[in-house]
C-alpha cells in the first residue's frame, strides 16, 4: 500500500486535479524586486510548480520515489499542493486519497490495465479540474486466478 500511495502522490504531482490556485492578497507583498499590491489576485500554477527541477529531479519523469520519506522530510510543505493548501485546501483530501487507494488496489488486484496511448501523446485540458482532453481510453484485462480447491 505504501508504494501505491507513492504512485498516487506522483500522479497527483504530475497531473494535479487543481491546475491553478487563485488567492487575493490582503496586504502588499514584496516578492524579489516586485511589490504585489493588496487586493491583487495571485495565480499559482500547481502544474508548473510541481515540475520544478530544484524540488523534483527529472520532473517530467514519473518517479514514485519522489515521495520516499527521506525525500519529503526536507521539502517545503507547500511544494506539493495537488488539492490546494492552507485554510482553503480541499476538505475531502484524505477521503479522496483513501477512496483512490481502495479503488485502485481492487482494480489492480483483479485486472491488468492497458492503454494504447503513450503519456507523451496526452492532450490536457485545464478546466475546473485538469483532465485528458479526449478522455481515458483503457482496457481492463482480467488477471488469471489460480484454481482453488475446497
Amino acid at each position: 500500500m505504501k508504494y501505491l500511495e507513492r504512485c498516487l502522490m506522483e500522479t497527483l504531482r504530475m497531473y494535479p486535479p487543481v491546475p491553478v490556485i487563485a488567492r487575493t492578497i490582503n496586504t502588499d507583498l514584496k516578492l524579489g524586486n516586485y511589490t504585489i499590491p493588496a487586493g491583487a489576485t495571485v495565480i499559482v500554477t500547481t502544474f508548473k510548480m510541481h515540475r520544478q527541477p530544484h524540488i523534483y529531479p527529472n520532473p517530467e519523469v514519473f518517479n514514485p520515489d519522489n515521495f520516499l520519506p527521506e525525500k519529503t522530510a526536507n521539502r517545503h510543505y507547500y511544494a506539493f499542493v495537488p488539492f490546494s493548501a492552507g485554510p482553503r485546501s480541499c476538505v475531502g483530501r484524505k477521503y479522496a486519497m483513501l477512496k483512490l487507494k481502495i479503488i485502485l488496489s481492487t482494480i489492480m488486484r483483479n485486472f491488468r490495465v492497458k492503454s494504447d496511448i503513450k503519456e507523451s501523446d496526452f492532450r490536457l485540458q485545464a478546466d475546473i479540474i485538469l483532465k485528458r482532453a479526449e478522455g481515458f481510453k483503457i482496457r481492463l484485462v482480467p488477471r488469471k486466478r489460480a484454481a482453488t480447491t475446497a
